[in-house]
């Protein structure tokens, strides 16, 4: 599969092995799940699960397969997520198999298309994640479609500046990095909040993606991506729910992102824990730019509940 169809650099970091058109507006996306990857197979799972993040990368990596290879969205078009929902119904479907790759297909159906006259300009893509003929779960992506000098325009307008590349940013930490284990991460380059603390109402702590990490900055950016963000929000959700991290596991997401998150200010993220599911707000120079709602199982459950 060619890197490009899934806006990848590195080669090892494109999940989708194949995929197909259905119907008119309905496909089947393959993928197979890393084995030994610094990032998604770094978790405290035990039995071993698929990562969640992985998932929605998979996710992430259909719809753009899909908007490239038959919706026709040129190369170079910039994707932009408004909202995500995605949910897990099976937790036990989910466990990796140590001995073979993890393999499952995602079939995307094309809903809400909008265009102007040829171009696509935004769309809904419903997604069914399938394993062994199995339905596991479900992600859904709004999403807008910017080409390339239109996006770099509305970026110079909406902050009133050219905004700075990652690969421009220092490198270095900071602040005290949260435990990689209270977040169910062994590698401290996976962690991505610092200074954390208890609040009155749940816990807080501030955003700091690593600008070199070679996952969520596959290739430079001019904004904190939203699969960085979910991680955040995956995080600090392991961290409000106050049980251990290898005992729990997000399997329910919904994500509104509102406006971009910048690299040259700082985040604060907050969250509150209410019954199952807890709520994370991303805060930058005081506005919330996105606000997620991760539901949190048990890592044992079989329902997903």
């Amino acid at each position: 599969m060619d890197r490009a169809l899934v806006h990848r650099t590195a080669v090892m970091e494109v999940f989708v092995t194949d995929a197909a058109r259905l119907g008119e507006d309905t496909f089947a996306v393959a993928l197979q799940g890393p084995r030994a990857h610094a990032y998604y197979n770094d978790h405290a799972w035990r039995p071993e699960l698929l990562d969640p993040l992985f998932l929605l990368e998979a996710a992430r990596q259909a719809v753009t397969v899909v908007a490239h290879q038959w919706l026709d969205v040129p190369y170079g078009t910039s994707f932009l997520i408004s909202e995500w929902t995605t949910g897990f119904t099976d937790v036990a479907a989910l466990r990796a198999d140590g001995g073979a790759p993890a393999e499952f297909v995602i079939e995307v159906a094309a809903r809400e298309l909008k265009r102007r006259g040829t171009r696509l300009l935004a769309a809904t893509l419903e997604c069914a994640f399938v394993v062994g003929g199995h339905r596991v779960g479900t992600s859904t992506v709004t999403a807008g479609y910017l080409s390339g000098d239109g996006y770099h325009a509305h970026r110079a307008k909406s902050r009133g500046s050219v905004p700075p590349m990652s690969s421009a940013m220092p490198a270095e930490r900071a602040g005290v990095l949260v435990d990689p284990a209270l977040v169910g991460r062994e590698l401290a380059h996976n962690v991505v909040l610092v200074d954390s603390r208890s609040t009155a109402d749940g816990i807080e702590a501030r955003l700091d993606v690593p600008v070199r990490h070679a996952a969520m900055y596959d290739h430079p950016l001019d904004h904190v991506p939203a699969m960085a963000l979910l991680e955040a929000a995956r995080q600090i959700a392991v961290l409000a729910d106050g049980r251990g991290p290898g005992d729990v596991y997000p399997h329910r997401f919904h994500a509104a992102f509102h406006r971009f998150v910048e690299l040259d200010s700082p985040v604060t993220v907050r969250a509150h824990r209410d019954g199952g599911q807890v709520t994370v707000d991303f805060h930058q120079d005081d506005a919330v730019l996105c606000t997620a709602t991760i539901g949190v199982a048990a890592a044992a459950s079989d329902d997903g509940r």
